[in-house]
């Protein structure tokens, strides 16, 4: 159902620190003015029908790094004077390179892959059986459960981009990737994928999600096709029979 308005709260706060009334409905916020621990935001959802959904997302502050030491490695032995730095919130602090692999790591994996070579070229095999062997498999397009995913009525999916834009990008957004923290992607969703969790949601609705039973059994079966074939998704369709039988 078309959004009236949304409404950010913090921390229990009575006036909302932004309003937001036309889609993307996007929250951009300096969590610096915060303090460092926990804190909670609360989104309100004003319909135009006048239903209002609430949201609350629990989140933790942490702008102030920790200490580095410098001077001083773990289990160092040392021995007469310690000359140690402390650097706390230290904005010109930069990234360790641990997260790179030292010269050791990139020696010893080239020397794996070379033996591995040495291995093949003893053994006769051909370049053109190792590009064989290397092969990724034919991954088939499945359903939520492994099986073949159900055709897609081309006419009902445009239908159903007609009633998402209506009823559903002001949350999940016309990119289907959502508001993170607040509205959940759509695309590359796993549930999204099941279709019985899609159909059980449409109709019943969940948390924050409002369910849209007043709408037809053929607008329901196009927009839960849409979404399960737009953006990345390639997850098959949905009838209107099948939430006739849902309802």
């Amino acid at each position: 159902m078309p959004i009236e308005r949304i409404e950010v709260y913090l921390d229990g706060g009575t006036e909302p620190v932004q309003v937001l009334t036309q889609p993307p409905f996007k929250v951009t916020y300096d969590t610096r003015s915060l303090s460092d621990g926990e804190h909670l935001l609360r989104v309100v959802t004003h319909y135009t029908n006048g239903a209002k959904d609430v949201k609350e997302v629990p989140f933790k502050v942490a702008n102030t790094p920790g200490v580095l030491l410098q001077g001083l490695e773990e289990g160092k032995e040392v021995s007469g004077i310690l000359d140690v730095t402390l650097r706390v919130a230290d904005p010109d602090i930069k990234p360790t390179r641990e997260r790179f692999p030292g010269l050791a790591a990139a020696i010893a994996t080239a020397a794996i892959l070379g033996g591995v070579w040495l291995f093949f070229a003893a053994t006769g095999v051909t370049n053109k059986t190792l590009e064989e062997v290397a092969k990724p498999p034919a991954v088939a397009e499945a359903g939520a459960h492994g099986g073949p995913v159900a055709a897609v009525d081309e006419a009902l999916k445009a239908k159903g981009e007609q009633v998402y834009s209506a009823n559903c990008a002001g949350c999940h957004q016309a990119t289907g990737k959502g508001l993170p923290g607040v509205f959940p992607a759509l695309d590359g969703s796993k549930n999204v994928a099941d279709k019985a969790y899609v159909i059980n949601i449409l109709l019943k609705g969940k948390g924050g999600m409002p369910a849209f039973a007043q709408l037809s059994d053929e607008e329901l079966a196009a927009v839960a096709t849409y979404i399960k074939n737009s953006w990345s998704n390639k997850f098959g369709g949905v009838t209107p029979d099948e939430f006739k039988a849902a309802r």
